[in-house]
This record gives C-alpha cells, sequence and structure tokens, in this order.
C-alpha cells in the first residue's frame, strides 16, 4: 500500500456517473481516505471501517445523484465516531440538506442524533474565495453555473493543486480561478448529455462535448489534465464517442468507477 505523504492528493473515484443503472455509480471522490467530495456512492462500494475513517465531506449541490449516501453514512457511523463527521458547503446547500433530506422525515436529523451535544454529522459552513484548512489540504469554494446553488472546490497542498467541479453549464468564476492557481494538475468536470441533446443540457445546467470544447479555450496557456465525469448511462457510447473527436484539443481522460489518481 503507498503511503499517502502530507504532500499528495491520492483520488479514489466511487462513482462517477450522472445517474444509476447497473455497473454506473453516481458522484462521489474519496480523497487521502479521509475526505469525500460528494456522496452520490459512498456506503454501497467503502467498507464500514472506511466509511468510519471519514472526517469531511464537501457538497458541491444538493441534488440526489451527489448526495443520497450521505443518509445511509450518517445511519451507519452514529454511535461509532468519536468525533462527528463534518459536512461542509456553503450555507445555502446546507440549508437545501436539512430542509429537504435531513428533516425527520425524510431521514432523521443526524446533526442531533444520537444528542444535539454529540452529533453523528457536523454541518460547517464555506464562504466563496476563502481558504479553509481541511485535514493536510486547503479548500476554496468556486461557484458555478447550475440549475441549485453549485460550487466547485479548489484542493491544494504546497506541491499541486486541483479543481472538482459540481455539475455546470457555462460559467466563467472557475476559469478565472484555474488560470491564476499555481501548480494545477487536475480538473474535474462534468459532460452530460451527447451533442444532439445541447438544448437540453442548457436548460439542466449541463454540458455536452461541444460545450466541453468552448469552456475549456477559457483555459487559455493552463494546461492541467481534465478528467470527465457525470456521463449520463443512456447516452454514455454516443458521448464517448464525441468527447474521443476532441483528444487532440486537450488532455483529456473519462473517470472510471473504481480508479485511483495521484498529484
Amino acid at each position: 500500500m503507498i503511503r499517502i505523504g502530507v504532500h499528495m492528493m491520492e483520488i479514489r473515484v466511487l462513482g462517477c456517473h450522472g445517474s444509476l443503472l447497473p455497473g454506473y455509480h453516481t458522484t462521489g471522490f474519496m480523497l487521502n481516505r479521509t475526505i469525500l467530495v460528494d456522496a452520490g456512492t459512498v456506503t454501497s462500494v467503502l467498507t464500514l471501517e472506511e466509511q468510519l475513517n471519514l472526517e469531511t465531506v464537501l457538497i458541491t449541490h444538493a441534488h440526489l445523484d451527489h448526495v443520497k449516501e450521505l443518509l445511509f453514512l450518517a445511519d451507519n457511523i452514529c454511535m461509532s465516531k468519536n468525533e462527528p463527521l463534518r459536512v461542509m458547503a456553503p450555507q445555502g446547500i446546507l440549508d437545501l440538506l436539512h430542509a429537504n433530506l435531513f428533516n425527520n422525515v425524510i431521514w432523521p436529523d443526524f446533526s442531533a442524533i444520537p444528542a444535539v451535544e454529540t452529533p453523528a454529522l457536523q454541518f460547517r459552513a464555506l464562504n466563496a474565495g476563502i481558504r479553509y484548512p481541511v485535514s493536510n489540504l486547503s479548500v476554496t469554494v468556486v461557484p458555478v453555473n447550475h440549475t441549485v446553488e453549485t460550487v466547485a472546490y479548489l484542493l491544494e497542498t504546497d506541491k499541486s493543486s486541483i479543481i472538482i467541479a459540481g455539475d455546470t453549464g457555462p460559467t466563467e468564476e472557475v476559469w478565472r480561478i484555474a488560470r491564476q492557481t499555481k501548480n494545477l494538475k487536475a480538473l474535474f468536470l462534468e459532460t452530460s448529455f451527447p451533442n444532439e441533446m445541447q438544448s437540453t443540457a442548457d436548460l439542466a445546467g449541463h454540458l455536452t462535448p461541444a460545450s466541453l470544447e468552448r469552456e475549456l479555450e477559457k483555459l487559455g496557456s493552463c494546461n492541467p489534465d481534465i478528467f470527465l465525469y457525470h456521463l449520463k448511462p443512456q447516452y454514455y457510447d454516443k458521448v464517448t464517442r464525441e468527447i474521443a473527436a476532441l483528444a487532440s484539443f486537450r488532455n483529456l481522460r473519462i473517470l472510471r468507477n473504481g480508479d485511483v489518481l495521484r498529484f
């Protein structure tokens, strides 16, 4: 087993698709075995021991395919961790999670269970543009453009940086941040629909390979590796072919469940 140093980021892809079919898991990335970015896939892949080792969950937005297994994660770790699992996002996203999921109707409010003083989950609000320490990383929130409040996360060590963007259509701020970030090694970006569904993608706040190409032009001379995810399973083959046609444009790679990346 490779030992993770303080300067390394190891990312395990728990799920990377835009919907559910057998073999296709919704979004969840695990960093350095203690941090999640989104929780669409967690408990259906990680062992209980791995779940208990988690310290922080960064949520890009409140859509179900990015948060659904946070519900079961809270249930699994309740009563078994000495410290609460930190759920971090802008306040508006946390409010949606509380109002619509952890509301004691759809699911128990694990921010007050087993007791208010010792909850399983602790919600912590993040503000855009501020660098926060999280484990051995620094984390900065960057807004993107989706149908609900959605963000990207800039994750940095003193040696490398990556950006994991939540669902987005055409946007601007994340590209400005990418251009000015030192040692930017990788950018994780969605591409959901084939080009023939551009109007649907625009309405839903998603990208196609064609709009992805236009967005990547905003990087200018910045040249990180581009890792693509959130392909809709029912259009997977078509989107994959259209992305392949862009291969000479940037260093593009489509993520797969189980991938492990190190930066």
